[in-house]
């Protein structure tokens, strides 16, 4: 309950109105029945009620009608005698028009105060869950890469979508339940020690007969709630996993091998949410079995009270009646504490989330606020990275060091796993480097805003990244206030508007999750043309030609041509061929640049890239 009221608290003046609301609601509840004893006696017995009053109140009692016994007890609460009653029915219930009248009024005020109350606590429940949500999306996007790395996607979306869902509903239905109830138990105690305070110490010396298994309850529930959403995080995920690669997973046939996965965490998953349903679903019967208990204990210890003090039968009675109907409340109370238990156990994940701490925190005073359009030399010096920080292993980049002027294109050349990618993406800082420093006209990219620092920076990765908007759009991602004239140039740069001009809607045409409606090379020079439209100063090509044709990877070559004209370019390369014009090449091997030079001063080396060079025939020159 307070890991929940503490999302709450920040609304709390709603969150009082709402509370006051439903209180309200409650007391007018109570006096709706205690009204209603003076019109059932004129209007259902009519004058019989002035002369034959006792059988009217044996009648209530013999009756087995929940309502008329409730009746009872609240007229005996709201301080009338019958004698009382008696003469107000001769004096002021000749016509039962004025009750009736005053019936529906207090009726009126007590359903605008339900109202009021239950739509307040659901406004309060979605403007928490759109703030967390916010907050969520706000402290994700601004994590390291490193963050992702570690977190599973199907696991972050189960918590920002299901588990965030599931608290709304804790804190929008069930809390405003749980506070009403909790308004008519407190209204029925006042009640029952006005009556006999006496014989109210000694009910409530077995009240924690009944709060026991509350307790006990409560914290198998939220244990249990905590462990099922965790395998349900890894069952999002996984197959979130299963449907991107769903044309491997059927070309190698492993569609049982899949099925047969996500059956074992799902399997895990029924475990743990069928033990917190075997604890909500048993916490109402145990419950009634103790409550029950305890009142028959009552009715044991009260009849020895009658016998030694001045209460009456009826008194007791109605004593009776009304901790039964302070036991209703609490039984519905269980049940809505239920749900809050289980979105208790949720709020953990949803906190780890907002406490993991960003590796690469924005700092707070830049050595520049304002970054200029040009950048004249990039250096690296005595760079070394480890992934995760982890210096006991071989390091990824292993003391790097190099200077790029202003419009020199770098090609990076190695093998799998020599570092490549890591080097370029160190630049745009999506990882800090553990030692040395990357320097963009002599100050350190650290002391930098990422986002000034990112703005010098265009990228074409490997993997093609496109949202499901339009062509227009994805081109100009990002950018606000552009011409379509200027898009329609990008496209046309990157060799890409003959087949925008085909599609139905053309630049309006939206491309579908991740552009699954175009070709790997349709999708790529898509990708270019929002490099070309940054028009930024460094340029970062990450196998940028990867997933072209021969003709098409022709063409975009010679248009990155033209875009990389007095532009600094890291360009990493498979095939040779493309990179043959660069001003350097470096050439990595287990973290070290071990050559560097131009094209034809590494091949008269005859080392590593002379190698490769000899593996790799044909292609064309269009650096």
């Amino acid at each position: 309950m307070k890991k929940l009221l503490s999302l709450v608290l920040p609304h709390k003046r709603p969150f009082m109105l709402a509370l006051a609301s439903l209180v309200m609601s409650a007391f007018f509840g109570a006096a709706l029945i205690a009204t209603l004893k003076p019109l059932l006696d004129q209007g259902l017995f009519g004058n019989t009620a002035k002369t034959e009053q006792t059988s009217q109140v044996d009648r209530v009692f013999s009756y087995q009608d929940e309502l008329l016994q409730d009746l009872k007890t609240w007229v005996e609460d709201m301080g009338f005698t019958f004698e009382s009653i008696k003469s107000s029915t001769e004096l002021d219930f000749e016509n039962p028009l004025p009750w009736a009248l005053l019936v529906v009024g207090i009726f009126f005020l007590q359903a605008l105060f339900e109202f009021l109350g239950a739509y307040t606590i659901g406004k309060i429940g979605l403007t928490v869950i759109v703030d967390l949500r916010q907050r969520l999306m706000d402290h994700i996007s601004m994590m390291s890469m490193s963050f992702f790395k570690e977190m599973n996607t199907g696991d972050i979306l189960s918590r920002v979508g299901v588990d965030v869902n599931r608290i709304r509903n804790a804190i929008s239905v069930k809390l405003g339940e749980f506070v009403k109830e909790m308004a008519l138990a407190v209204v029925s105690v006042i009640v029952l020690f006005l009556l006999n305070w006496k014989l109210s110490l000694t009910l409530f010396i077995l009240v924690p007969l009944i709060g026991s298994p509350i307790v006990i309850f409560s914290r198998k529930i939220r244990k249990n709630a905590s462990k099922s959403q965790t395998f349900l995080g890894q069952m999002i995920g996984h197959l979130k996993e299963v449907l991107v690669g769903i044309r491997i997973v059927k070309a190698f046939g492993k569609e049982q091998f899949e099925s047969d996965k996500l059956k074992r965490t799902n399997q895990s998953f029924f475990k743990y949410a069928l033990r917190e349903l075997k604890f909500v679903t048993i916490t109402t019967p145990v419950l009634g079995l103790v409550g029950i208990t305890v009142i028959a204990t009552f009715v044991v210890f009260g009849s020895i009270i009658i016998q030694t003090t001045s209460m009456s039968q009826g008194d007791f009675m109605v004593f009776v009646v009304f901790v039964y109907n302070l036991y209703q409340p609490i039984k519905r109370m269980a049940r809505a504490n239920n749900e809050i238990q289980q979105a208790a156990g949720i709020i953990p994940r949803i906190n780890s989330i907002l406490a993991w701490e960003n590796s690469l925190p924005e700092i707070s005073k830049p050595r520049r606020t304002a970054y200029f359009p040009d950048v004249r030399e990039i250096e690296f010096r005595d760079v070394s990275f480890w992934y995760d920080g982890d210096q006991q292993d071989q390091p990824v980049l292993d003391k790097v060091s190099f200077t790029v002027k202003r419009g020199e294109h770098i090609a990076l050349v190695g093998s799998s796993g020599s570092g490549k990618s890591t080097l370029v993406n160190l630049i745009p800082r999506f990882f800090d480097v553990c030692e040395g420093q990357i320097l963009f006209d002599g100050v350190d990219i650290r002391d930098l805003y990422k986002r000034e620092l990112r703005q010098t920076l265009a990228i074409v990765t490997q993997e093609t990244i496109l949202f499901n908007d339009t062509v227009q759009n994805n081109i100009a991602y990002g950018m606000s206030d552009v011409k379509e004239e200027e898009v329609h140039e990008a496209a046309k740069k990157a060799f890409a508007s003959g087949f925008i001009d085909e599609m139905p809607n053309k630049y309006q045409t939206v491309l579908g999750e991740a552009g699954t409606r175009l070709s790997g090379g349709q999708k790529q020079r898509l990708s270019i043309a929002r490099a070309i439209m940054k028009n930024a100063p460094v340029l970062i090509l990450d196998e940028a030609t990867s997933a072209l044709d021969t003709e098409s990877e022709r063409e975009v070559q010679l248009a990155l041509n033209n875009l990389m004209k007095e532009k600094t370019s890291f360009v990493i390369a498979h095939r040779l061929s493309t990179i043959r014009n660069a001003d350097r090449i470096f050439v990595l091997d287990k973290g070290k640049i071990v050559e560097q030079g131009s094209h034809q001063e590494l091949v008269n080396k005859k080392g590593i890239y002379f190698k490769l060079e000899q593996m790799q025939q044909g292609g064309f020159n269009a650096f």
